[in-house]
C-alpha cells in the first residue's frame, strides 16, 4: 500500500457531500431505534428482536450497500471522470500498490460508516437480553459484507462512467428484489454473507428466522467475488493506455 494514495483517496472519499451523506448513512439507524425506544411496550425479548430486525434489514440491508456503493465507486470514478488518474499512473509505483490502496480506504470508509450505525442503537437499547456477541457478530457480518462490495464497486468505478447508477440497479435489482425473493439467488448474494456470517460469528446470541446460507459457501463464494473483482481491477488499470486518455 501507498500512505499517499491512501491520503489522496480519503480526501477525495470525503468531500464535503460525501462527508454529509457519509454521517446521515450513520444517524439513519439511531433515529428508528429512538423512536422505538419511546413508542414501544418494552416487552420480553422487543429489543433482541428489534435490534436483529435493524441490523439485517436496515443497516447490512441497505446503509452498508449504499455507503459501499458510494465510497466504492468514487475511489477510482472520480479521477476517472476528471483525467486526472493520469498524473497518478506516471508515478514510478506499482500499480497494485494504487488498487490496494484505494481499495483498503474504501472499505475502512465504509466500516466507519458501519459501526456508529450499528454501535449507538445498541447502547440505546442497552438490555440483558442484548449481550456484546449480539453486536459484534453484526458488525463482523458487515465488515465482511463491506470487504466484498466495496471490491466490486471499486471495479465499476474503474471501467464505467456510470459506475454508481450500475451499483445502485444492482443493488435494487439483484440484493433488494431476488436474493430476498429466491433461495437458489441467496447463494450469490453479499447481503446474505454477510447475514450468516453475523449470525456465525454471534456466538449463538443471534437467531435469525428464515433461510441463512450455509457458511461454506459464504466462504466459497466471497473469496470468489474477492478474488475476480480486485483481480479484474489490477488487470484494467495494468493495460490503462495512458496515450489514449491524454
Amino acid at each position: 500500500m501507498n500512505t499517499t494514495v491512501m491520503w489522496l483517496t480519503c480526501r477525495q472519499l470525503f468531500a464535503r457531500k460525501r462527508l454529509y451523506l457519509a454521517v446521515i448513512f450513520s444517524l439513519v439507524p439511531l433515529v428508528f431505534t429512538l423512536f422505538f425506544r419511546f413508542s414501544s411496550d418494552d416487552a420480553a425479548g422487543s429489543r433482541l428482536q428489534f435490534f436483529s430486525t435493524l441490523c439485517r434489514e436496515i443497516i447490512i440491508g441497505t446503509v452498508m450497500p449504499l455507503a459501499a456503493a458510494v465510497f466504492g465507486t468514487t475511489a477510482f470514478g472520480g479521477e476517472v471522470d476528471d483525467g486526472t488518474l493520469v498524473y497518478l499512473l506516471v508515478k514510478p509505483l506499482a500499480r497494485w500498490k494504487v488498487v490496494l490502496s484505494k481499495y483498503v480506504v474504501a472499505v475502512l470508509s465504509t466500516v466507519g460508516v458501519l459501526i456508529p450505525a450499528m454501535a449507538l442503537p445498541w447502547f440505546v437499547l442497552s438490555a440483558p437480553e442484548l449481550p456484546a456477541d449480539v453486536l459484534k457478530g453484526f458488525l463482523l457480518g458487515g465488515v465482511l459484507g463491506a470487504s466484498i462490495y466495496c471490491a466490486m464497486f471499486l471495479v465499476l468505478g474503474l471501467v464505467s462512467r456510470r459506475s454508481l447508477v450500475l451499483s445502485l440497479l444492482y443493488l435494487i435489482a439483484f440484493e433488494a428484489v431476488l436474493s430476498r425473493n429466491l433461495v437458489g439467488v441467496k447463494s450469490l448474494s453479499v447481503r446474505e454473507f454477510s447475514v450468516a456470517a453475523s449470525q456465525a460469528a454471534g456466538n449463538g446470541a443471534i437467531k435469525l428466522t428464515g433461510y441463512v446460507v450455509p457458511m461454506s459457501t459464504v466462504w466459497t463464494m466471497s473469496g470468489i467475488f474477492f478474488v475476480l473483482a480486485l483481480g479484474y481491477a489490477l488487470r484494467t488499470l495494468t493495460r490503462y493506455e495512458l496515450a489514449e486518455r491524454i
